[in-house]
């Protein structure tokens, strides 16, 4: 791990919509330097102008894929991925399409289906996610399998919540 102290790590983010994701990423960006978040929500605004128009997601994708390298670009950096990161296939994806990266980490933020309905639905506009997508989002979720587990350096469970 020491590379002269210069690591550049991938912490990827991974949990349905209100699990607080974002919010972790924040305080978590505000007491480590040199993190760069990179949220979906934000990425589909600076492409749509819109939070919630999901019209243009290829787009949104690629954007968000050349801002992971473009910040791994960068000595000694930690790059957070704040998408719902909900299946294996993007979990694999992201870390085998970055290998700059020295370090990755998997974030989970574990869930109930009634406290995340209930907390969605405290939430403002935009960011309150239709009753009917969320349950779709939670059963759609799954757990990392012990295969993708491998891809990562450690896994950790965020339950502050």
């Amino acid at each position: 791990m020491d590379k002269g102290d210069h690591m550049k790590t991938l912490i990827m983010l991974s949990g349905i919509p209100a699990s607080g994701k974002s919010t972790w990423a924040a305080k978590y960006q505000a007491t480590h330097p040199n993190t760069f978040v990179i949220s979906s929500d934000d990425v589909r605004v600076d492409v749509t102008g819109d939070y919630q128009d999901h019209s243009r997601q290829p787009e949104v994708w690629m954007e968000f894929s050349r801002r992971i390298h473009e910040f791994g670009q960068k000595e000694d950096v930690t790059v957070i991925l704040d998408a719902l990161n909900d299946v294996d296939d993007v979990r694999e994806k992201y870390v085998r399409e970055n290998p700059e990266f020295d370090r990755y980490i998997l974030a989970i933020f574990p869930f109930d289906k009634e406290k995340s309905i209930k907390l969605n639905d405290e939430r403002e506009w935009p960011y309150k996610v239709p009753n009917d997508i969320l349950l779709k989002l939670i059963e759609k979720y799954e757990e990392p399998s012990q295969e993708i587990k491998k891809l990562f350096d450690d896994i950790q469970y965020i339950k502050w919540n």
